[in-house]
């Protein structure tokens, strides 16, 4: 059973990293709230939760995770006198203190206890704090709200004519006559050059990156109408640095990361968990709703992570190659720094 210790220390940390969330468990204004000391030690080596400076007022909060107790109150006056005294040694800011006892469980005859102490006693949701917390940390966490899309492109390599059709400068109806395709297959096809950084809707029409321009003078002029090994791997270190440059970066690099999560537990894995497991981690449970449509979805990505060379597929089960292994370090270290990027 995990301590109460325990438990108030996680629900501490979440009360300063978000005010917003202490905001409203305690029904003021979040712009109103600044910190002055948390975890302050006292004069009688006891030590204080949470002080906070409200408009003129001061806030000295006490956080309990088990159910409210009497000892409170003499907890919480104790620290008041404390804060009294600093105010009278010109230590601390002279205004009222209001003394705050928050606590998940309180009895009727436990708020009028408090009233006459001049307490506030207020009751909060452990696991709506928790909740609240990771939906706020999700919202400022781009990242995480990225999902992927089918735009029924097979294969990668299915680009390249596409691509090299755009360069002699024609337009999307004119490509599709000459590849004998779909105009709706032709926008997918350019979408997906899109989302891999390979070109980007100009003015009055496409235009080709950096990115692009390098996997034009790549081309090998091969036989096959794929993309060539440099060209592949043009792409891919385009990848690997910049997952998330686009939903298909993020797809890609999270088919990577969904085979080196289950390798812990099984390897080679099977693809049908690798399924299972990557259509659940993106959420696409939820709008993949058919058999068929997961089904298409994973293949499509899995395809081009194998065609990136950071996977290989052989019979029913799934291996990491050693591109995807440094892949998988390099999708890792990027994803922390944005962890990190978006509490600051």
């Amino acid at each position: 059973m995990i301590s109460s210790e325990i438990t108030e220390k996680v629900i501490e940390d979440i009360l300063c990293i978000d005010k917003s969330i202490l905001a409203n468990v305690l029904s003021v204004k979040q712009g109103d709230l600044s910190p002055i000391a948390r975890q302050k030690r006292l004069d009688q080596k006891r030590i204080l939760d949470l002080l906070y400076l409200y408009q003129n007022e001061l806030l000295l909060i006490e956080l309990k995770a088990v159910a409210f107790y009497d000892d409170i109150i003499d907890q919480i006056n104790d620290y008041h006198n404390e804060l009294i005294k600093l105010q009278n040694q010109s230590r601390l800011i002279k205004t009222r203190i209001n003394k705050i006892v928050l606590v998940p469980e309180a009895k009727a005859q436990d708020f009028q206890k408090c009233q006459l102490h001049d307490i506030r006693l207020v009751r909060f949701d452990l696991e709506e704090i928790l909740t609240q917390y990771y939906a706020n940390f999700k919202e400022l966490s781009a990242f995480l709200r990225i999902q992927p899309g089918n735009w029924g492109v097979t294969r990668l390599y299915l680009l390249r004519n596409t691509i090299y059709f755009v360069k002699r400068g024609m337009g999307i109806n004119e490509i599709a006559a000459t590849e004998n395709l779909s105009v709706k297959t032709i926008r997918n096809r350019l979408s997906v050059a899109q989302l891999l950084g390979i070109i980007e809707k100009g003015a009055q029409k496409f235009e080709f990156t950096r990115i692009g321009d390098r996997i034009l003078e790549a081309d090998k002029k091969n036989i096959d109408e794929g993309f060539c090994a440099e060209q592949f791997e043009i792409i891919s270190d385009f990848v690997m640095e910049n997952p998330f440059f686009s939903q298909i970066t993020f797809s890609i690099m999270s088919v990577v990361d969904t085979v080196f999560i289950l390798s812990k537990a099984e390897y080679p894995v099977p693809y049908k968990v690798f399924q299972d497991f990557f259509v659940r981690s993106l959420g696409k449970d939820r709008t993949w709703t058919k058999p068929r449509a997961q089904l298409t979805g994973t293949y499509h990505f899995a395809n081009y992570a194998e065609e990136l060379g950071f996977i290989q597929r052989v019979g029913k089960h799934v291996f990491l190659t050693p591109k995807g292994i440094k892949a998988i370090l390099i999708f890792q270290l990027n994803r922390s720094i944005k962890l990190i990027n978006s509490r600051n």
